[in-house]
C-alpha cells in the first residue's frame, strides 16, 4: 500500500462515527444541564464550557471516551471557596432518570468524574477553573484551557483540512505510546499535537521536521521571541529542559511540550523514521507488550526473561502511574547492580498495577568501589569488610562472583528495602514470570 492509501484507510478507522458522536453529545447535554441547574439553585457564580478534543472536533475513536467540562468560577472566589462550592455542586449529584456514579479525583485542583450506567464507556470529567480574561490572572494551568480551546477552534475553522492531520498524528502517537503529558508517559499532549499540525500543516511534515533535529528546537507559532536568548531569559528554566520548546500561542511564558522527555522524543524519532521509510497501518495500533518477542530475544542472547508486577496504594491515573514508574526506575537501578539489562519495558494498566518486563544477563562479578587509598582508616575498614580486594587508579575495589537468580535477588531486595518500598507507596512487588 502507498502512504496515501494507508493514511486514508487509517482515517476511516479513527474517525468517531455519527452514532458515537450522538451518544457523546447526549451524555454531555444531560450532565451539563444537571450541573447548570444545581449551580443556579446554589446561587454560585460560575459558567460551564465544553473543552478538550471533543470541543475542538479532534477526538479519535477509542473504546472509551473522556470528555472535559470546565466550570469557570468567578474571580471573586478564593481557592478555598472554589473548592467548597465545587464540592457542594457534586454532593448527592444525580442526572435525572439515570443511574449516576460520581468519583472525586485528587490533583492540583480536585475534580470529578461522572459516569452514567447506560453509557459505561463515557467518562465526563468536570474540572474547576477560574474565569479569567488575561493570562496573568491564572492561578492554575487549567485556567488557560478556555483560551486553548478557542485558539484551536479558530485555526481549524479557517483550515478544516487540518482536522484529519491531527487525528492521524494523535493515532500515531497513541499507537507508539508517546501520547500524553502524564509523568509516566512524558509524551505529547493533545494540545501540543494540535499546535504542531497547525504550525507545519500536515502529519507527514511534522514527522519529517522533528526527526531531523538532534538538538533542542524552538517552535514559536506567533513569533513572540526573536532569539533563543529571549526565550531562555523570559521562561522558567525548569520548563524549557524538554527537547522541543513549543511556545503556547495563547501565553508566551508557557512551553506546551515541557512534559516531553528526551527518552520519549528519541523513541518517537526512531519510529517516525521507520514509518516514513516503511509505511504500515501497524504503526497506528496500540499493541500490548509482545511477550513472545521478549522470549525470543532472551533466547537469542542467552538471557533471563523476567516479569515483575508492582502495585501501588495511590489513586489510579497520573498519580499511580507516576509512583509506579518512579519505583520501577529504582528497582531497575538495583537490578542493574547484579544483572546486565539487555532490554526493559514498562506497562501500566491505568489503574493501580504495572508490570516491568526484563531481559537480563547475570553479571560474572559484582564490583564494589571503595575509598581512595589515601584515606588509610577507611581503606582498613574496607579490607575487613572485603577480604578479597585490589587497587586500581589509586582506589581500592573488591569484586565477587554472582550466581544469584532473579527470584533470590527480589527476595533480598524486598527484605533490604522494606521501609523504602512502603515510603514509595508500593503495596506489592512480585515475580510473575
Amino acid at each position: 500500500m502507498t502512504m496515501e492509501e494507508i493514511l486514508k484507510e487509517e482515517l476511516e478507522v479513527i474517525r468517531v462515527s455519527k452514532q458515537e458522536k450522538d451518544a457523546l453529545n447526549k451524555v454531555v447535554e444531560l450532565v451539563s444541564k444537571t450541573i447548570k441547574t444545581k449551580v443556579s439553585k446554589l446561587n454560585i457564580k460560575a459558567e460551564l464550557f465544553v473543552g478538550g478534543s471533543f470541543a475542538k472536533g479532534t477526538l479519535i475513536k477509542k473504546k472509551s471516551y473522556d470528555i472535559d467540562l470546565f466550570l469557570r468560577f468567578d474571580q471573586q472566589y478564593s481557592e478555598e471557596q472554589m473548592r467548597e462550592k465545587f464540592r457542594k455542586i457534586f454532593f448527592w449529584f444525580k442526572v435525572p432518570k439515570h443511574r449516576t456514579k460520581v468519583r472525586l479525583i485528587h490533583g492540583s485542583r480536585d475534580y470529578y468524574q461522572i459516569f452514567l450506567k447506560q453509557h459505561k464507556n463515557i467518562c465526563i470529567e468536570v474540572i474547576p477553573v477560574l474565569k479569567i480574561t488575561k493570562h496573568e490572572q491564572a492561578r492554575n494551568v487549567t485556567d488557560l484551557s478556555y483560551f486553548h480551546v478557542n485558539y484551536v477552534k479558530k485555526q481549524l475553522k479557517s483550515k478544516p483540512e487540518l482536522v484529519n492531520e491531527i487525528l492521524l498524528m494523535k493515532a500515531f502517537c497513541h499507537g507508539q505510546k508517546c501520547y500524553g503529558a502524564e509523568s509516566y508517559v512524558s509524551g505529547f499532549s493533545g494540545y501540543g499535537i494540535e499546535l504542531l499540525i497547525i504550525h507545519y500543516g500536515s502529519f507527514i511534515k511534522v514527522l519529517n521536521e522533528l526527526i531531523n533535529y538532534s538538538q533542542r528546537m524552538i517552535i514559536d507559532l506567533v513569533g513572540y521571541y526573536k532569539t533563543v536568548e529571549e526565550v531562555v531569559k523570559s521562561m522558567n528554566h525548569a520548563k524549557i529542559q524538554s527537547p522541543i520548546i513549543l511556545i503556547d500561542p495563547t501565553f508566551k511564558k508557557r512551553n506546551v511540550t515541557s512534559a516531553l522527555s528526551k527518552e520519549t522524543f528519541a523513541r518517537f524519532k526512531i519510529v517516525s523514521k521507520e514509518f516514513l521509510e516503511h509505511p504500515s497501518i501497524d504503526f497506528f495500533v496500540d499493541k500490548p507488550i509482545d511477550i513472545s518477542e521478549f522470549k525470543k530475544i532472551s533466547w537469542d542472547n542467552e538471557g533471563i526473561f523476567a516479569v515483575i508486577e508492582i502495585k501501588t496504594s495511590k489513586q489510579p491515573g497520573d498519580i499511580a502511574g507516576t509512583k509506579l514508574l518512579k519505583f520501577a526506575k529504582f528497582l531497575t537501578l538495583e537490578i542493574s547492580k547484579s544483572f546486565d539489562i539487555i532490554r526493559r519495558d514498562f506497562g501500566y494498566d491505568d489503574k493501580k498495577t504495572a508490570r516491568i518486563y526484563y531481559i537480563l544477563r547475570r553479571k560474572k562479578e559484582i564490583v564494589i568501589a571503595g575509598p581512595l587509598i589515601s584515606y588509610k582508616d577507611a581503606v582498613e575498614g574496607f579490607k575487613k569488610a572485603h577480604p578479597v580486594w585490589y587497587i586500581q587508579n589509586k582506589r581500592i575495589f573488591s569484586a565477587r562472583p554472582t550466581d544469584v537468580s532473579i527470584k533470590e535477588f527480589l527476595k533480598h531486595f524486598k527484605k533490604s528495602y522494606r521501609k523504602t518500598i512502603k515510603e514509595m507507596s508500593i503495596k506489592k512487588v512480585k515475580l510473575v514470570k
